[in-house]
């Protein structure tokens, strides 16, 4: 199924990756990065590639285990079909997404963010966003000094303001070295 017009890729948010084919008519397991599962559920949202060219109406979607979720998708019938979407990623456009709580934030507009403590002093920009799993990390680029890495989680992160582009972080000792 496609779309009249495809979306370029910054109009797109990877919601999760096909990691599994389910059953012999079409279903695919999908490992989600979405914090919204039912948000995708209740809006059955059009799925893109990584390019936009390929496109697929999310038809229905039910939990597995952890962030493993069965999904049908428009236009994929048989098992052979859904084999060949395996570790293809699926993007929604960003004007689908849920929005945001308060203290939510997309990791693609933390790049360029300024960082600065609790107490106003300002760290540096934030240069990359590393997934590793247990949690995300902000590469914060101070000038003249080696980078810092922060993990993104609550007990550092306090505050987050799009519009000023600034994330406020109460380090511990030792976190933010002048090296």
């Amino acid at each position: 199924m496609t779309e009249s017009t495809t979306p370029r890729p910054d109009e797109l948010l990877l919601i999760g990756t096909v990691v599994n084919v389910v059953g012999l008519r079409g279903d695919v397991r999908i490992h989600l990065v979405s914090t919204q599962p039912t948000h995708l559920t209740a809006s059955k949202p059009m799925l893109y590639s990584a390019d936009g060219k390929r496109s697929f109406r999310l038809r229905k979607m039910m939990h597995y285990k952890n962030d493993l979720y069965t999904a049908q998708l428009g236009g994929i019938a048989t098992r052979e079909l859904a084999d060949a979407l395996r570790t293809t990623e699926l993007y929604i456009k960003i004007s689908d997404v849920a929005p945001l709580d308060a203290d939510e934030y997309f990791l693609h507009d933390l790049p360029g963010m300024t960082v600065q403590t609790v107490d106003g002093v300002v760290i540096g920009s934030i240069n990359d966003v590393i997934s590793t799993g247990a949690s995300d990390v902000i590469v914060v680029q101070r000038e003249g000094l080696s980078d810092v890495l922060i993990p993104l989680v609550k007990a550092f992160v306090q505050s987050y303001d799009a519009v000023t582009r600034v994330l406020i972080i109460t380090p511990i000792p030792g976190m933010i070295l002048d090296e």
